[in-house]
């Protein structure tokens, strides 16, 4: 069962009054969705798990200070989510984490699909891991995650505007690198 927004800003008042039942229940709305983002972006399964967990100490030590006419309760973890990401690659001195050869092991979370869709996730993953970081991101956000512009943008620190001419930019791009493999 999917929180919708109002749901989660109750419940995100309720944790910063010290309700631990609240904050898992946000922690259970969002944590697939937070998993995914690093995934995708890191195509390392344990890395997902380790800042999945940082970003939810993150966001329980710092529920208190939300403020929901800043940013929606889903844009505030992501904000999280992001800065956690930006200072593990950061620490690790790259902005490239797995190889093409392990991200072609590695199977999208909770995907279940013949053998031929299992192919082309694996060329979309192996794709991916051309594009910039940004990029990334953004097709990552939006098309995984079912953020908005304006969620992207909050999360990035840009304008709708300039999420979608990432996103256009981003599809070029992608499009490009499956072409130049024979995937279309």
């Amino acid at each position: 069962m999917e929180e919708t927004n109002t749901d989660l800003e109750g419940l995100a008042e309720r944790a910063a009054e010290g309700d631990q039942e609240a904050f898992r229940g946000i922690y259970e709305a969002l944590l697939d969705q937070v998993y995914k983002y690093f995934f995708w972006v890191l195509r390392s399964s344990e890395e997902a798990e380790d800042l999945t967990e940082e970003t939810f100490v993150k966001c329980f030590s710092a529920i208190c200070r939300y403020d929901r006419r800043k940013a929606s309760l889903r844009t505030w973890v992501f904000r999280i989510a992001r800065n956690v990401l930006v200072d593990h690659l950061r620490a690790r001195g790259r902005v490239r984490t797995e190889g093409l050869e392990s991200a072609a092991d590695v199977s999208a979370p909770s995907v279940e699909s013949s053998w031929e869709e299992e192919e082309r996730d694996r060329a979309v993953r192996m794709a991916l891991e051309e594009l910039p970081d940004i990029y990334r991101q953004v097709l990552v956000m939006k098309y995984f995650l079912d953020m908005d512009n304006r969620e992207v943008g909050e999360v990035l620190g840009k304008s709708p505007g300039a999420v979608n001419a990432l996103r256009i930019r981003a599809l070029r791009k992608l499009g490009g690198v499956l072409e130049r493999r024979g995937w279309i």
